[in-house]
């Protein structure tokens, strides 16, 4: 009964990590649409 338990434990521990991965990375995705424009400091390379 314990082997059980810990091997669902175990695959409702990884079913909700993978959710989370896949959120995170489809909104990396949704967000990366969006391209900043960078600041002239770091546009200069002689400055650095």
């Amino acid at each position: 009964m314990n082997n059980i338990f810990k091997i669902l434990l175990l695959k409702l521990t990884s079913n909700i990590c993978t959710r989370m991965a896949l959120s995170v990375s489809a909104s990396a995705c949704h967000w990366g649409l969006y391209q900043p424009e960078e600041p002239k400091c770091l546009r200069d390379i002689n400055n650095h």
